[in-house]
């Protein structure tokens, strides 16, 4: 067989730059996923607690502020079985987008 020529080569570099441009974004959107997941379940904790006592929510610096002092393991702890029960459900539905 001939070597290849230069537009194969460069359409195989450009497929090879994707994939690895696509796994550095899968891997970094795996390693975010347990922070932003924590942030929003401490975010709705706070908005449940403010609209349960008859307040409307306050300004966002003071929701942000409240909830970064709610984190705690336990709350990371409920945001991993979060995510590992939505990845188990998407990875069983074959008709899922992700």
């Amino acid at each position: 067989m001939a070597t290849p020529s230069y537009k194969e080569r460069m359409k195989a570099a450009r497929a090879a730059a994707s994939a690895q441009r696509e796994a550095a974004e899968r891997d970094w959107k795996r390693r975010a996923e347990p922070h932003h997941e924590v942030l929003r379940l401490a975010l709705d904790a706070v908005k449940a607690g403010i609209r349960a006592r008859g307040d409307k929510p306050w300004h966002s610096a003071q929701l942000q502020a409240q909830a970064n002092a709610m984190i705690g393991p336990w709350l990371v702890a409920q945001a991993r079985a979060r995510i590992a029960e939505r990845n188990l459900r998407y990875s069983s539905n074959p008709q899922s987008p992700v």
